[in-house]
Parts: C-alpha cells; structure tokens; sequence
C-alpha cells in the first residue's frame, strides 16, 4: 500500500512538472517527430492550454487519491484507545475465567495471547514484558498498553474447592 500512495504522489509532481514546461517547446522535443511537416501538425495555444489544464486536473486528483490512500493506509492501524479496549476486554476474558480442580495447570501466557488474538482480530500485537506483564501494540509496535495478569495459586484448605486459582488483570497506558 506504501508503494501505491508513493506512486500517487510521484505521478503527481511528474503532471505538476509537465504543466509548468512550455508546452510548445515541450510538442517540439516529443511529439514532432511522428509527423513529415511538423509545422503543419502544431497544435493550436487552446490545444495546448486544454493539454496544461488537463495535467493540472490529474495532478490534483493523483494528489488526492494519495491523501485518500495514506488516510485509508493509517485507519488499519488501531489507535491507543482501541488498542486499550482489546487489553480491557482480555482482561475481562480472563478474569472470567478460574481454573479449577487437582493439579489443574493455568497456563497464563497462553490464554492472554489467546484472548488477545480473539478480541483483536489480529490487530494487536502482545510481547511478553517481564512476570505477568504482557504489552499490547498496534501491528506497527505502536500505542503501547501494559496489560498485567496476577494468577493467585493458592492452596485453600477448608473451602469447598481447595485448588481452585485466582486471576486478576490490570490495565495501564504506555510501556510495561
């Protein structure tokens, strides 16, 4: 896509520096040669001021379908808030979630890139921060939210299910 929006621009300068040659001389260095009496096939000034004004109109539209371009390039990329909305809402999935039962394993790593995955529709990248701490960017590495996951693995005797585990998330602006 970068490819396509710089093409756009460079067609642009290219019409924009066309229009701005004399268009006669510009007729003369190019276009004469086609013909056995270029003196007789010269275009008239309205063909060359049609001819100016036409390379101005496609410099403007080039121009504007690169803006167009760059704008629609940029949107695909989340912002800082949407990528926090993807790291609240794994960290909602998550704290749902409480595994239960003798030697059960939670594997938190696994799960926060899941829901990751899952609510950002791959939008969102996650690089493992240090313990328990995951950040989340836009797939260009930028708009950093610190998601952190705490797992309580606790033996709790006398309740009615001693080995269950505790999650608890926090979500905070900017690197971890």
């Amino acid at each position: 896509m970068t490819a396509l929006i710089a093409l756009m621009f460079v067609l642009a300068a290219c019409c924009l520096l066309l229009a701005c040659v004399d268009q006669r001389k510009l007729y003369w260095k190019t276009g004469a040669w086609q013909y056995r009496n270029p003196e007789a096939n010269e275009p008239s000034d309205t063909a060359f001021a049609v001819h100016r004004a036409s390379l101005l109109i496609g410099a403007v539209m080039l121009l504007v379908m690169g803006f167009i371009l760059k704008g629609a390039d940029n949107s695909r990329y989340y912002s800082t808030a949407q990528v926090r909305s993807v790291a609240y809402a794994a960290a909602s999935e998550l704290d749902r979630g409480s595994r239960t039962g003798l030697g059960s394993s939670y594997r938190a790593g696994s799960d926060v890139f899941d829901a990751v995955q899952e609510e950002g529709n791959g939008n969102v990248r996650v690089r493992r921060a240090g313990s328990g701490k995951y950040e989340l960017t836009n797939r260009k590495g930028k708009n950093p939210v610190c998601l952190t996951v705490t797992v309580d693995n606790k033996l709790r005797l006398g309740g009615s299910d001693p080995w269950s585990h505790s999650i608890s998330t926090s979500v905070d602006e900017g690197t971890c």
